[in-house]
């Protein structure tokens, strides 16, 4: 196979000079603790250094092919289905929408810096793959897999074992044994957003790929035990239902044995060894008043208030001004279980659901949005429903999506939706990207073979 790339005609040292800047960020947002982070104001609003690393870090990524003087992305367009515009279309109207939301000016400084952070983690996210061309895709997602899951083994060796490494809360102990899998990068509520797609991903190189099976399944082994131990009853759903997608739309035979052996085995092994210390009483029931009624009330706000609020939103923050009660040390002073009273009916600080968040705050362009992004999500199924070989990278990412409904993401855990984008425009770019013809398109030594 001739290489014929720009890439291929420089030195080698040349692109992983260029990907520094996006690792050591990833290992500083890992590693650093909470405690150890530098804070800031900027306009009176605390401000992380890590957030402020992550703004750097994406503008670089994002003027480097200006820098360069070459394309941004080496994949065949339209293979993100105009995501990059609609997103950003998305977050420009949720700034203007800022202007009717009647939140003060504090509040209103605070939750554009959010969009600034919301539109930093999709532009690293989207320019790292966007520049490309898919046969490095794989190799670089592997080693994002394999970061992520020896970082999930730290912070769960920190749980199990009870090093010190972070701060201890007397009520998970209580309730859960131990204290839950949590760390600087990631922590109980939000890390099955990032860990489920790249426990697909790995399960997919492993029974796709003979070599380092030993590493591969260490791999899905470390992932599967970093799900378990988050204690999220919201992660082993998102789990269930990518094990399902994952058996139901395989049409490959032995592929699809094989996985639900690895799974049975590993998932077993995984769960013996973390409920030998932990707990099981949290995960066996699904109740959470709070978040109920939170749901509850938001659609009373749809149901009753005026048709043009609904048409064009309330604006956001207008209900959740979420980030400076989030800064603040809300989950310290006990004040993130508390409901904040409005018309309507009680609501957390936080809406615990993007979803609702789009269609209360935004309105109709939100619930567009979330209908346009959802719609790109469905192609990665429909993409290969037909052939014999599914990849299996895809169903995670669509099932991590489905938290999306009762979970708040994409703007809220900054680092947490630079890492799950990244997965999305992989598999993107893997599916519709260059040679997107192909049947062979997510096995590059097939491709080469071909030609």
């Amino acid at each position: 196979m001739r290489l014929t790339s720009r890439s291929a005609k420089i030195n080698p040292l040349f692109p992983s000079i260029l990907e520094l800047p996006f690792w050591l960020s990833l290992l500083l947002w890992a590693i650093l603790p909470s405690t150890q982070t530098p804070w800031f104001e900027i306009e009176s609003i605390p401000v992380n250094s890590k957030d402020l690393l992550l703004i750097a870090v994406a503008c670089f990524y994002w003027l480097l092919p200006a820098i360069k003087n070459s394309a941004i992305t080496a994949c065949r367009q339209p293979w993100h289905y105009h995501l990059p515009i609609l997103t950003i279309g998305m977050l420009l109207y949720a700034a203007l929408s800022v202007t009717w939301s009647g939140m003060d000016e504090r509040n209103s400084v605070a939750m554009l810096y959010t969009l600034i952070l919301t539109i930093s983690a999709f532009l690293l996210a989207y320019t790292r793959i966007g520049k490309m061309s898919p046969e490095f895709i794989r190799s670089f997602l592997w080693k994002v897999t394999v970061f992520l899951a020896a970082v999930g083994l730290l912070y769960s060796a920190e749980s199990f074992f009870s090093l010190g490494l972070g701060t201890d809360n007397p009520y998970e102990s209580d309730t859960f044994g131990i204290q839950r899998v949590r760390g600087p990068l990631f922590v109980s509520t939000t890390g099955f957003f990032i860990l489920i797609p790249a426990l697909a991903f790995s399960i997919e190189e492993l029974v796709q790929s003979p070599t380092q099976r030993i590493l591969k399944v260490t791999v899905v082994f470390s992932l599967i035990l970093t799900i378990l131990g988050l204690g999220s009853r919201a992660g082993l759903l998102i789990l269930a239902t990518f094990f399902i997608l994952m058996l139901w739309m395989n049409k490959n035979k032995k592929q699809a044995a094989i996985s639900l052996i690895l799974v049975i085995v590993v998932t077993t092994t995984a769960a013996l060894l973390f409920f030998s210390k932990a707990k099981t009483d949290r995960l066996q029931s699904l109740e959470d008043s709070s978040r109920s009624e939170t749901y509850l009330t938001s659609f009373k706000i749809l149901e009753h208030r005026d048709d043009n609020v609904n048409i064009f939103g309330s604006g956001y923050g207008s209900y959740w001004p979420w980030y400076i009660p989030d800064i603040e040390g809300s989950r310290q002073t006990n004040q993130y279980f508390d409901l904040v009273w409005n018309p309507y009916g009680p609501l957390l600080y936080h809406p615990h659901s993007t979803f609702l968040l789009l269609i209360v705050e935004l309105g109709i362009p939100g619930l567009l949005y979330f209908f346009a992004l959802w719609s790109v999500l469905g192609l990665l199924l429909l993409r290969h429903l037909q052939s014999a070989a599914f990849p299996i990278l895809n169903c995670g990412v669509l099932a991590s999506a489905f938290s999306m409904f009762f979970d708040f993401f994409i703007f809220r855990s900054a680092q947490v939706n630079t890492l799950w984008w990244l997965f999305l425009f992989a598999a993107l770019a893997l599916n519709f990207g260059l040679n997107s013809g192909s049947p062979n398109m997510n096995h590059p030594k097939k491709v080469e073979s071909s030609k």
